[in-house]
Order: C-alpha cells, then structure tokens, then sequence
C-alpha cells in the first residue's frame, strides 16, 4: 500500500537524522534446510547486504547462535552489495526442542591492525529436531509480506509458529510474496500463463529462490498467481507437501491510495464496482482505463484480471493439497483516524484536473477506506464460500479476520499499524535498498505507514489461531463450547437497535464466560451477558463475530453463519 504518501513522503530532515548505520553488516536472510531436521545436518545459506562495505571492498565476519553456543561461523568478501556463506551444523549439535537462533555479522579487523566494527542487526529464528514440520507458504502483498516488520515478527510466521508451537511439530514457511505485488496482472507474463513466471527473475531475489528477500521494496511482480507458481515448484523440487497456505491480495490492483483513497485513478471512482472487479474477478472493461496513469499505480498493470476464487483454488492445487487462509484486511485509515495529513496530492503526474479532484476528496479518504474494507472482506468471503463449494475432497478455505477494529487504524488511540516512516524494525533495510531497487524511493522509504505493526501482527496470528475452522484441520483442542452460535436477524433498518445473542445447543451459555463481540463494522464492546445489542450506521453487509472467554481463559471464536444487511 502507499499510505505513506498520507504523511507526503519522507521528510529531508527525517532521512537525515534516522539514517541506522548501526545495522549494518545486516543480514538479509538465512536459509535452514531442512529445519526442523529429523536426520543428517542442516544446511544453511547466510545472506549479508551492505552496499558500502561492498563498495570498499569489506571483509566481514559472521556467526550463528543458539543461545550462547555458537553453531557455525566465518568470513566473507564482500565483493558485491550482498554476499553469501554457506555452513552446516551437525544433527548431534541441533537442539532437541524449539530454540531460538540468532544470525549477526560486523566488519572484519584488518591485518594492519583496525579492529573489527560492531556487530550489525540480528536475524532471529528457530532451530529445533522434528520430522513432520507443519509447512507454510505465504503469497501476497505488503501486508501479508509484513512491511516494516523484520522476519520472525510477520503474522505467516507467527501463525505457522503457534501452529507448530500446538502440533507438537515445528514449522517451516517459505514466504513468496512482497510489498506492491498486484493479484494478477492480466498481460503478465504474456497470456498471462503463470508457468512462465519461473523464467523471469526479480531484483528483489538475489538468490534466485523465488522468495523476495528485497520483498520490502515495492514492485507490482510477481503477482499473487505468479507467487503460487513459484511455491509450487519449489515444494515439487523439494519434494514435500505444503500444509497451509496465507494469501491476501487484490488492494494494489485497485491503487491504494489514487484509488481507493481519492478515487482518480480510472476505474476507481465507485469503490463497490472497483472491488467486485479487482477481488472478486468480475466486471472489467476490455481495456485497461488506467495503463497510462503517469503515477505510480497497481491499476497499470492490475486492472482486471482473475479473483481471489482463482487464487484459493489454485493455492489448494500445490502440492500437499494445502488448505487456505484468506487473510481479512484490516482497517488501515478510519473515521476514528485524526488529523490526517493532506499534503498529499502534490506528487509527480498529479496535476490539473487530477490535483483538483485528489484534493477535493481528501475528506473522504477514511470512509472510502472503511468501505473498501467492508467490502473486500466480504468479497474474501464468499470466494472462500465458493471454492469450498466447488470442491471435490471437502473444504479447505477460510477467510480469517484479524479482529481489527477503526480504533486499531492510522492514528488512532488504540492504533495497530505503523504511524511513522521510520520507526519499524525495516527501515534500516529501506535506507540502503530503496534508493538503490525502486523507480520510486521516497514513496518505498516510507512505505510502512499503516501496515500492521509488531502487535498488530501479532493479533492477526492469534485470531487465525482461535478460528474454529483452522482449529479442526490441525486437530487442535477446542476451548470453548463446541455448538457455540450467534443469533441474529437477516436485516434492519439502519440506525435501529439490532439484538445478537450466543447460544450453546440453543440454550444461554453457562456461566462465567465474557463475551467480546465485533459487530462486523469495525467497532466492538466487551459484556458479561451472552446477549448485546447494536446499531448500525450505514448499509452492510455486516458480519459479526464473538470471543468467548471462560474462567480458565480459553477463548472459542464464534462467527455468524451469515452477514446482516443495513438497509
């Protein structure tokens, strides 16, 4: 997304003064194979990036840990902008049970007697013995690509985590996608045939492996079908199955912010239309009315195209046949978000009647983002409802929510995503590569702004954990009541009182429980009683959800079997 441009790019005095050389040697990425491992070593891959101790012809040292017992480690010539070490690390040295690594590098002393620099950022992982890991894939955009986050603190990671943590199994994800990515983009590769995708490569993938370790710095491909092609060869020459798949997209399609925020970018001016094109794979016109914007914009090569159906379906269709988390989007600007800047029109391409019309709706860029919200995740919905549907071994899809509400969004009281262009973990990362990588620096230097931060990630990966439906396939132990439902009228009036209550076999909950309802329009309220009532303020569909929490504190997530409809 470019929420960024909401605080109107990276401020000259900001880039000045927050520049961290202190991470740098950073370490890029570090590949574990296999890890969990049930036999043999680990073979690992370390990736160092420093563009200035390449340019002086650097030498570093880098080392990996397990707590204090190093497990491996050297030096390595920095003869480019990233270097990479292989290492290996005996099966008798690899910890029985889940442990957390850690993988640093510094600059090498020199033989005439400079001392070595300080050891630069950490990469945090696991290591751990096991011989069924739950494996994860993780496609799509910025937001399930984690921007501003670093590695162990993305939500695909924490899920697979928690359910490695819950199967007694360990986990390994391999993560596909990356910030800007589009869903699909129709004319790309040529005829859009996906197989072709493993012929391009990406500047973005130093080492080739189809995982955008430069996933932070924005690009438009590979989309989220051409994600999926590459997870697929990868499991095939690995020769392994994948559990679970995490997919989001369809929001750079439309144009985060040109679009969806201001509605100027061609196609964009209805938000219903926009998402039922972009998300749902319905209603494109032959031409794309967006391909010569002279900004950046997802529109120019996303318009139209396949669905979010297409994308589960053929998420299900890798190997292992996974099943699917949908991931809901959350609320990234609302009503409850004050001030919003607005100095945000005046960018290169923007001009005349354009500028006009992006400044006349500043007013409502949060509502149109509410809406686009609302909308998109109901369209994640029903294409979850329908490849179930359309299944021949049973369902497999869910669309999972987050649990956000308005208060979670850009600057609120309660906010969950990032506020600021420079304080997330990766923007170390983006100083160096953004200005190196992207046609578009500033915009990619602040591109955190209002993606999900450290706890906001967080909260993703614990709601996916208490969905009813990923608990089953994983056969994890409920929490709760197993019969748990919510009660509710089809539709009302906007503005009248709606009453949703929970029951158990039809009857009121036992005792002793709290219930913490989100009411499907970004607003929530905690009570003691399994019975709430609440208005809505404009049309729906809405889909109300329910935490139940007992004594013990087990929680059970409750979803209503079907949305109501504000009218």
């Amino acid at each position: 997304m470019l929420l960024g441009q909401l605080l109107g790019g990276l401020p000259v005095e900001a880039q000045a003064t927050a520049l961290p050389g202190s991470a740098f040697p950073l370490v890029l990425d570090v590949d574990l194979t296999p890890n969990p491992v049930c036999s043999g070593p680990v073979r690992g891959r370390v990736e160092v990036y420093d563009p200035a101790a390449a340019k002086a012809g650097a030498t570093v040292e880098w080392r990996v840990r397990a707590g204090a017992e190093q497990l491996a480690g050297g030096r390595l010539d920095m003869n480019a902008r990233v270097g990479t070490a292989e290492f290996s690390i005996p099966f008798d040295r690899v910890p029985a049970t889940e442990t957390a690594l850690q993988v640093d590098a510094r600059i090498a002393g020199t033989p005439d007697g400079q001392a070595p620099g300080r050891y630069g950022k950490v990469w945090r992982d696991t290591l751990r013995r096991g011989c069924h890991p739950v494996r994860v894939a993780s496609v799509g955009d910025s937001v399930v690509w984690g921007q501003g986050l670093d590695h162990d603190q993305k939500f695909p990671y924490l899920t697979g985590q928690l359910l490695g943590r819950e199967t007694g199994r360990g986990f390994r994800l391999n993560d596909y996608a990356i910030s800007g990515a589009v869903l699909d983009a129709p004319d790309l590769p040529a005829g859009n045939k996906d197989a072709d995708c493993l012929r391009t490569t990406e500047k973005q993938d130093p080492d080739g492996d189809g995982e955008m370790e430069f996933g932070e710095v924005t690009q438009q491909m590979p989309d989220v079908f051409c994600q999926l092609e590459r997870a697929g060869a990868q499991a095939r020459s690995g020769g392994y199955g994948l559990d679970l798949v995490v997919i989001n997209g369809c929001i750079n399609d439309l144009d985060p912010f040109f679009g969806i925020g201001v509605g100027i970018t061609p196609g964009s001016e209805s938000v219903p239309e926009a998402v039922k094109r972009e998300c749902s794979g319905i209603g494109a016109a032959a031409e794309n009315p967006a391909k010569d914007v002279p900004y950046f914009s997802g529109a120019k090569v996303g318009y139209g195209g396949r669905g979010m159906q297409a994308a589960i379906e053929k998420a299900h269709s890798l190997p292992g046949r996974p099943k699917v988390i949908v991931a809901d989007f959350y609320y990234a600007l609302s009503r409850s978000s004050s001030p919003i800047p607005v100095k945000t029109c005046s960018v290169p391409g923007v001009a005349g009647a354009r500028l006009a019309s992006c400044k006349a709706a500043l007013g409502r860029v949060a509502e149109r983002y509410e809406q686009y919200t609302q909308l998109a995740i109901a369209a994640y919905h029903q294409a979850a409802a329908a490849a179930n549907k359309a299944s021949a071994d049973g369902p497999y899809a869910v669309a999972a929510d987050g649990l956000f509400t308005v208060d979670n969004a850009l600057l609120t009281r309660d906010s969950k995503v990032w506020n600021t262009p420079v304080t997330d973990p990766a923007f170390p990362l983006r100083t160096r590569a953004c200005p190196e990588l992207s046609a578009t620096p500033l915009q990619c230097l602040s591109a955190a702004v209002g993606h999900p931060d450290i706890e906001g990630a967080r909260q993703y990966a614990d709601a996916f954990l208490l969905n009813p439906r990923v608990r089953e396939w994983f056969r994890l132990p409920r929490q709760g009541p197993r019969a748990a439902r919510l009660s509710l009228p089809a539709h009302a009036p906007v503005g009248t009182e709606v009453r949703i209550s929970a029951t158990v076999h039809g009857n009121p909950p036992a005792a002793g429980y709290r219930y913490h309802w989100y009411f499907g329009d970004g607003t929530q309220q905690e009570t003691g009683e399994p019975t709430v009532t609440h208005a809505y303020d404009r049309t729906g569909p809405w889909l109300p959800r329910l935490v139940m929490t007992g004594r013990a504190g087990g929680k059970t997530l409750v979803e209503a079997a079907r949305a109501i409809t504000a009218d």
